[in-house]
Formats: structure tokens, sequence, C-alpha cells
């Protein structure tokens, strides 16, 4: 069976289905991902907005002209915070054992070193985000597996708010983990997913191929509309 994604076993504990229609999408790289992404390599140096912008334009030529706004606004956020530099950047990770994988976006200096993934969501009052935590508590077992170490901890960085929060997993938060790739596991091998109680309908970027019962037909995807 294929290594799964970290996104897509975060994306199965939110709601099965939205993981089966996941397989079937072909989504483009969003515009708050490749801002981050560059922000990311430039965190622990001076944050120049122009600079980082003719990068960007480099990286993704059709990026739209109002993604600048939201660039000087994340820049302005994190010049705001104190950021160390990092020794590593994407660094490839996985688990053999539970068939996952992932990026750890920068490791810091350290013994051991510190992970830390970049978010493009704005930061919570507190803590990190209940979707971060079951994504930490994954990259942890990939990084023990991979690197060899076990760390304390894995750092988020909400970059649209400069803001970094360490988030150290709890069992619950392994549990609710494996339990979401065992349920990966059940939906690849042709199991029909049906969305939970709680499912975060309100705002997935899916809604539009989903219904109340479980997914479209596969053919019912590339349909247009009426």
């Amino acid at each position: 069976m294929r290594e799964k994604s970290i996104s897509s076993i975060v994306a199965c504990h939110a709601c099965p289905v939205r993981y089966q229609l996941m397989k079937s999408q072909e989504a483009a790289e969003p515009e708050r991902y490749t801002i981050a992404k560059q922000l990311s390599y430039a965190l622990g140096h001076r944050l120049d907005a122009s600079v980082l912008w003719e990068d960007i334009r480099l990286v993704s030529p059709e990026i739209s002209d109002e993604a600048r706004e939201m660039l000087d606004t994340w820049v302005t956020a994190c010049n705001e915070s104190e950021w160390e530099p990092a020794d590593e950047y994407d660094v490839r990770v996985s688990s053999e054992k539970l068939g996952i994988g992932g990026t750890i976006d920068r490791i810091l200096p350290g013994s051991p070193p510190r992970c830390a993934i970049m978010r493009v969501t704005e930061a919570p009052e507190a803590g990190v985000w209940g979707a971060d935590r079951i994504r930490s508590a994954c990259l942890s077992v990939c990084i023990e597996e991979s690197l060899g170490f076990t760390p304390s901890s894995i750092i988020c960085e909400y970059l649209p708010s400069g803001i970094s929060r360490a988030c150290t997993p709890e069992p619950r938060d392994r549990r609710r983990a494996l339990q979401a790739i065992r349920t990966a596991d059940t939906i690849d091998k042709g199991m029909v997913p049906r969305k939970p109680r709680n499912a975060p309908c309100e705002g997935c970027f899916l809604a539009e191929v989903c219904t109340v019962s479980g997914p479209k037909k596969l053919g019912d995807l590339f349909k247009k509309g009426d």
C-alpha cells in the first residue's frame, strides 16, 4: 500500500469523506502556501517584503497582485517576533510502520534538533489547533523512525499571526492519529466512507462535490455544472 501524506491523515480525522474526495482531486498550490513557504525560508533573517515578493513571483509567476498585500501583512506580523534561522529546510520524514510521511519545514539547531512546521492559518487564542495536534503526533513518529530521535515537541509556526507555539502530542492525539490512519487504510481498500456527526462541512473546499450521505460517484466529480 502506498505511503499516505500526513496532510491526508489530518483530513481523514476531520472527515473520512474529505479524505476520499481528495484522492481524486488535483489542486494547484494555494497562494497562501506559496507566500508562507517563501517567508519560512527567510525566518531568522531580515524580512523584506519587496525581496520576498520578487522571489515569490519567480516561483509562481501567475500569483495574483492581491497576494502582495497578504505578504506585507504577514511580514509585518513576523517582524514583531524573534525567529531562529534553521539548519535545514524541507526535510522529508516517514514511518514505514504506519505507512505515512510528511515534511519538516525547518529544523532548528539544538540537541536534539527542534522541528518546526509552517502553518498558513491564524493562530488560535491559545495553544495550537486540534488538526495541528494530529499533525504533530504523526510527525513525531516519522521523525523518530527517519531521523533517529524523539522530539519533545513540534513547533507550529503560524506565519499569518507571526506566532510560533510548541505542541507536545498527548496520548489522545496519538490515538486519534492512529484511528485516522486505520480509517484511511480501510477506505483505500474499498470501504465507502460516511460523514461523521461533527463533520466540518461549513467552508469545506470540497462541499460542491460532496453529499450529505457520502461522496458523489467519481463520474460526477468531472461533470460541469448546469
